[in-house]
């Protein structure tokens, strides 16, 4: 009988170790879900416009999951995955991201894989990152025995340097940087994007759901791309920007 008692007390004594750490990741980093409107332009397609939905997935406290979706009026679409294994350092983080992403461009019948791999360390202020992709470029209905050509690249670097305005804890903040990659895109070394991008966290609508729980629910997001071509080259000239603006909802 006192083994059964013992036995109790040690599943409830795991269950409450259990759930603590739970809630306390839960709001320092809980699911959200994004959606956001774009506008964009550049000398190939021109105006166009679409959608963007992404899902935010913490897994666990050390490794994080992000999926990403995008329809565009220039009869583009794109799916990504990313997986981020991550570590906790005396300052900052360190985390692996392993991405895969596929894009469906129907106005040139073409396929697009990409596979990347990089390291990146984020602090409050800072988040570097470095790596590499492997792209694929395909057109539609091609069988093996196809003659029609297909295009590998089996090694580009993949580099993205962002700054903060204020610390990652904050209800609003402003970051900017550059990247020769988003989510949803990827371009050669020599070609960067150019971003500012900025949040805000509604404030909860009462007293009591704040003591419940202090992060807002809602969060208003905004986002500006821009990418010159033959940066490395002496020749900036413009070809595209884009424009995001949309909500995130967190869990």
């Amino acid at each position: 009988m006192k083994d059964l008692r013992l036995v109790r007390y040690l599943v409830l004594c795991s269950l409450v170790l259990g759930l603590i750490p739970s809630s306390v990741y839960a709001y320092e980093r809980p699911y959200s879900l994004s959606v956001l409107g774009e506008y964009g332009f550049s000398t190939t397609w021109q105006h166009f416009g679409g959608c963007e939905l992404k899902a935010y997935l913490p897994l666990n406290p050390n490794v994080e999951m992000e999926a990403e979706a995008e329809g565009l009026s220039s009869d583009s679409y794109t799916l990504s995955a990313t997986l981020r294994p991550k570590f906790a350092l005396p300052v900052g983080e360190m985390f692996v991201d392993a991405s895969l992403l596929y894009t469906s461009a129907r106005r040139t019948a073409t396929h697009d894989f990409v596979g990347a791999l990089s390291l990146g360390y984020r602090m409050d202020y800072v988040s570097l990152q470095l790596g590499c992709f492997t792209q694929t470029l395909a057109p539609y209905r091609r069988t093996w025995n196809s003659n029609d050509s297909y295009v590998i690249d089996p090694f580009n670097l993949l580099y993205r340097i962002s700054v903060n305005v204020r610390p990652l804890c904050e209800r609003w903040n402003v970051y900017f940087g550059f990247s020769n990659y988003s989510e949803l895109q990827y371009e050669r070394m020599w070609q960067p994007l150019f971003f500012i991008c900025a949040y805000y966290d509604f404030p909860p609508q009462s007293n009591f759901e704040y003591e419940y729980n202090p992060a807002s629910h809602f969060r208003l997001l905004a986002q500006l791309w821009c990418k010159p071509t033959g940066m490395f080259h002496l020749d900036a000239s413009f070809y595209g920007v884009k424009v995001k603006l949309g909500f995130a909802y967190k869990f």
